[in-house]
């Protein structure tokens, strides 16, 4: 008999994760878990790369990724700091952080104290608003979800920001989303269920390929007028949930 694994690479995702689902609890039993394991880290893989696929093409399109609001005046203090450490980094952090020096040592209170980076150092790239990558401090706020729940989050919701990271879409666009009001793709920690129950995580999986199935504008779906050229465009990058 076929893997979970080798069903779902073969296209069987919904029937995979209902039958993962349906085991309850039971998924995390050690006979279960293993072939359970497989299956979310083949799904959280490719929700990653389609995650990367979309911001790199909605930049691309000119997507204006929602911020956090720029202050009325620049904050000097944090701007020399982050700009020290630039410059640090730049003279004596050797070739390996030229292309990113932000994942130097010396730049590492950034993420630690959860710093919104001004525009202007960020050129181009992406805020925390949209996009915030997996790492301890991720980690750590999901065992202290577990902690005060007293479960464990489903597999897939944990997984996702083990491998994905907190994830944004909202924005603005003249075709895609005028207004900003159009639902996007967005998977953060303030969004987690804390009363889901502790299985596979298939209707959180359900939503995420509902997201893709939408190029990452779920909210189009029953809206007269869906630019689905677009939309068909973005889809069209992405892989099968």
């Amino acid at each position: 008999m076929a893997t979970w694994n080798a069903r779902y690479k073969a296209g069987e995702y919904a029937e995979v994760w209902a039958e993962m689902e349906a085991l309850g609890a039971g998924i995390r039993k050690p006979s279960r878990r293993k072939a359970a394991d497989a299956v979310v880290r083949e799904t959280m893989k490719r929700a990653r790369t389609n995650v990367e696929r979309l911001f790199a093409e909605l930049s691309g399109l000119g997507y204006r990724f929602q911020g956090a609001p720029e202050p009325a005046e620049p904050d000097y203090p944090l701007e020399l700091r982050i700009q020290h450490a630039l410059d640090y980094v730049a003279k004596r952090g050797g070739k390996q952080y030229k292309a990113n020096p932000w994942s130097h040592p010396a730049l590492a209170w950034v993420e630690e104290e959860e710093i919104e980076v001004p525009a202007r150092f960020r050129q181009g790239d992406l805020g925390r608003t949209s996009y915030r990558p997996p790492g301890a401090r991720m980690n750590g706020a999901l065992d202290e979800i577990e902690r005060q729940t007293g479960s464990p989050l489903p597999l897939a919701v944990r997984a996702w920001f083990e491998t994905v990271g907190s994830v944004s879409l909202a924005g603005t666009h003249p075709i895609l989303n005028l207004d900003g009001a159009v639902d996007t793709l967005r998977v953060t920690l303030e969004d987690i269920d804390r009363a889901a129950a502790e299985g596979a995580g298939a209707e959180f999986v359900a939503a995420i390929r509902q997201a893709f199935a939408w190029g990452g504008f779920p909210g189009w779906s029953g809206r007269a007028a869906a630019p689905e050229r677009e939309l068909a465009c973005l889809r069209s990058k992405l892989l099968p949930l």
